[in-house]
């Protein structure tokens, strides 16, 4: 199948059809999301577990053959370096973004081979994912829905595993992908991965990008909101910080959405000012265009801020229109 290539921080994202159909989806019928951009990090060994749960953010010893967590990996300083879904099936695996994982390897290699536990990249299987409205339409051939959020079923050739009620993520064996895809190609209900992007979005379901790789705290993003953090685990790396941040400090800034309008290209990390006295209010985490010039927008902000912002490096007044916070 052809794809069309859209960027997002120089991530590719892809899409089946033309801009304004490949993200108008109707309602009452279910979507299949080739999420290509993604791939996965085995962590292999007797002590795997172990290992995880002294580097990840989540609570490793939560993850069975039926139940996934999500989880972070963070810098000493306590800033994230990546977000991942942490399963085992067929052994530990990290599901995050391909041009996340060479170094999410490297930082965890280290300490891996202290552990006695290997790394290794693994592509033997392709991902996608699948957007639930309406459970008497089209649903994935011999892979049934988890019932329950953040549960896991599986096959020798493939497992699905829930987000929530709405959202599947699917890791299928390549020579296995062209049953489950074709019959959503043939109802027109399968889209690429920009699609799936805007649809997390809408649910704050944010992404790291290599560019933002390091730079913002787990609680600017909303992780202790999201699951993505344990605090009854012991120690992992930056967990100090990040403790000391949930029980001490006073939060100003929470994630939000908004949709702006502008000419001017968007970059994930870039900070945002008000217009009165150029004081620091936020920061752009995350975007995907709507329309032309048209963009949805996730920024950790001050709780109490402009609705008018400058993004720093432009000049254009940036209008904020609230979503659905």
């Amino acid at each position: 199948m052809n794809f069309s290539e859209y960027f997002i921080n120089n991530r590719s994202l892809t899409a089946v059809l033309p801009f304004a159909e490949e993200l108008s989806l109707e309602k009452n019928k279910n979507y299949l999301f080739d999420l290509s951009y993604l791939s996965s990090l085995k962590v292999i060994g007797e002590r795997a577990e172990e290992f995880l749960q002294g580097q990840i953010s989540c609570d490793v010893h939560k993850v069975s053959a039926s139940t996934i967590q999500q989880g972070a990996s963070c810098n000493l300083k306590g800033r994230v370096l990546a977000l991942f879904d942490v399963l085992n099936w067929q052994g530990f695996q990290l599901i995050l973004a391909n041009d996340l994982l060479a170094a999410t390897e490297h930082s965890l290699s280290k300490t891996a081979m202290l552990s006695r536990v290997k790394l290794e990249q693994n592509r033997d299987y392709q991902i996608y994912g699948f957007y639930l409205t309406n459970p008497k339409d089209l649903l994935p051939a011999n892979n049934p829905l988890p019932s329950t959020p953040l549960a896991l079923n599986s096959t020798e050739q493939s497992c699905c595993y829930s987000l929530d009620k709405q959202f599947y993520i699917l890791l299928i064996k390549k020579d296995q992908s062209a049953s489950l895809i074709q019959p959503f190609i043939e109802h027109q209900q399968f889209r690429g991965s920009l699609a799936w992007h805007q649809l997390q979005l809408t649910h704050k379901r944010i992404q790291i990008y290599p560019d933002t790789r390091g730079i913002f705290l787990p609680h600017r993003i909303d992780l202790h909101l999201s699951g993505h953090l344990s605090f009854d685990k012991g120690c992992y790396k930056g967990q100090e910080i990040v403790a000391r941040t949930h029980y001490r400090a006073t939060l100003k800034h929470g994630l939000k959405l908004f949709i702006i309008e502008t000419t001017e290209t968007l970059s994930a990390g870039k900070k945002l000012f008000a217009l009165d006295n150029e004081a620091e209010v936020g920061e752009l985490i995350d975007y995907c265009p709507l329309t032309s010039n048209r963009y949805l927008v996730a920024v950790s902000i001050l709780f109490e801020h402009p609705s008018q912002v400058l993004i720093e490096s432009q000049t254009k007044v940036i209008c904020l229109e609230a979503m659905g916070n």
